[in-house]
């Protein structure tokens, strides 16, 4: 559908941008929001990149978060790595509360 999409979206009263590499189409209706990782490091990626990116999409595309779902593409082992249950906008403010508490 999109590649090397800019976003932005706020969590917590703070901005957050990035980049989604890819988003492909699903049969559902839905979209899986895709990460790159090219050094092979898919397996030990933090999950939230993708629930962040998630919800971006969400928000830009006006789909519900429940239709996108989110994946690594470990490029050197050509493999789709997909975490868990991806991480809750509560868990996204938590994050965000954290590193306010760091800085």
């Amino acid at each position: 559908i999109d590649v090397e999409v800019a976003i932005e979206t706020v969590i917590d009263g703070i901005a957050v941008r990035g980049r989604i590499a890819a988003v492909f189409g699903r049969a559902d209706g839905g979209v899986t929001v895709v990460d790159w990782k090219t050094g092979g490091g898919a397996r030990t990626s933090d999950p939230l990149q993708l629930a962040l990116y998630r919800l971006a999409w969400a928000e830009l595309s006006g789909l519900e978060p429940e239709q996108v779902d989110a994946a690594f593409y470990d490029v050197l082992a050509r493999r789709l790595v997909r975490p868990g249950a991806l991480p809750s906008i509560a868990d996204l403010c938590q994050a965000v509360a954290t590193l306010r508490g760091a800085s």
